[in-house]
């Protein structure tokens, strides 16, 4: 079998030249899902990826960039070249996508796309269909529940998804919302980096004070507010609180970090540096609300890069969680600031042994359970049965 995978992404030697000295960064999460997704499937078979790189304006500053093609992670990477003009960006990127992935295709191809970035999806899909293929679609979100209320990209985005052979999803519940004609598909929450399992993580490696670390989405609906103000509300006077990430409400965190010494903002990092603090920390936190419609569909990605670090994690009950994570997970139970600071203060009182024991087990099972070849084994497991 041969895989095409052809999204919105770049190798990480690409990443590096590109955003390395950029104050904006594209969402790392999402990079490092397909990175992680196509070295797994690289482990695997042959696998072919038509990269568009994720740039715009604000972390591009030459008007075209033209990216070298190159094998990395088992995969050979054919590069679209990066455009700055948001117009002319759209039309590259849509031919590239085409033209490399109709080149590409032979009878035993796969192509696989992110339906949520259209432009990219749409070309895939459309010459795999030319040349009478599979194309797997990976749903991380709902077009119905992501797009701004624009209805075109709605009805896009869903048009997309319906014309998918095979489906790779978050949850179950997702599956039941975008496939109503039960094709073949698979559940993947995500996948934890196979090369972890060579970072062994040690106490000596802690910073002093504890930190309790967030990195992701800086924003209201992610939980930030009440997390920042949890922990303020915490007496917790030998622990700091380091966060990560863009959003809408960094401004305010700034502020706050003026104020008080125990709240510090880092900013936009690269991932290889959000993974080493995560290794120095003492607890990680996901304060993600679960009230939101959204949430029963979604699962977030940084709790499998949580666990894999070694140092434990306190996430709220999302109810994508599988059951067999739980007995290495913490929990926050009332979703408001003082549930927030119950838990910290909770799970603080634990030694720093207590704490450590509690993450290796974590790291433990999900690197022997989740690793991103065993995910992508999963897909060509459920590709064989369809083909």
């Amino acid at each position: 079998m041969h895989i095409i995978y052809s999204v919105a992404t770049c190798s990480a030697q690409v990443y590096q030249q590109l955003f390395s000295n950029t104050k904006m960064k594209p969402a790392y999460q999402s990079q490092k899902y397909h990175r992680l997704l196509i070295e797994g499937l690289a482990a695997h078979t042959k696998v072919d990826v038509v990269a568009t790189p994720p740039v715009n304006r604000s972390c591009l500053e030459k008007n075209m960039v033209h990216l070298p093609n190159h094998q990395e992670g088992g995969a050979y990477y054919h590069h679209i070249t990066a455009v700055r003009n948001p117009y002319l960006k759209g039309l590259v990127m849509a031919c590239g996508t085409f033209l490399h992935t109709l080149r590409l295709a032979r009878k035993d191809s796969v192509v696989v796309v992110d339906c949520l970035n259209r432009v990219v999806s749409t070309s895939a899909l459309l010459a795999a269909k030319l040349r009478g293929i599979h194309c797997v679609g990976i749903v991380m979100d709902l077009p119905d529940m992501f797009s701004n209320g624009r209805k075109f990209y709605t009805a896009w985005g869903n048009w997309v998804i319906s014309h998918c052979t095979d489906y790779i999803v978050l949850t179950e519940m997702m599956n039941d919302y975008i496939n109503p004609k039960g094709k073949p598909h698979v559940v993947l929450e995500g996948q934890s980096d196979i090369a972890m399992q060579s970072r062994e993580p040690s106490l000596d490696m802690k910073e002093t004070p504890r930190v309790v670390l967030y990195a992701g989405g800086v924003s209201r609906q992610y939980g930030a507010e009440i997390m920042t103000e949890g922990f303020r509300m915490a007496n917790l006077p030998n622990a700091q609180l380091h966060i990560y990430g863009p959003g809408d409400y960094v401004e305010e965190l700034k502020a706050i970090a003026e104020k008080d010494s125990r709240v510090f903002y880092g900013g936009m990092l690269m991932n290889s540096q959000i993974e080493e603090k995560e290794q120095q920390a003492t607890l990680l936190i996901n304060p993600r609300p679960t009230h939101e419609e959204f949430i029963k569909y979604s699962f977030p990605s940084k709790t499998m890069e949580y666990m894999a670090s070694g140092t434990p994690a306190l996430t709220t009950r999302i109810p994508g969680i599988p059951k067999d994570y739980e007995p290495h997970l913490y929990f926050i139970d009332k979703e408001t600031a003082e549930g927030v600071a119950h838990a910290l203060t909770e799970v603080l009182s634990h030694s720093d042994e207590e704490l450590f024991a509690k993450g290796c087990g974590a790291r433990k099972f999900i690197l022997s359970t989740r690793n991103n070849v065993i995910q992508a084994g999963k897909i060509l497991d459920m590709l064989k049965k369809g083909m």
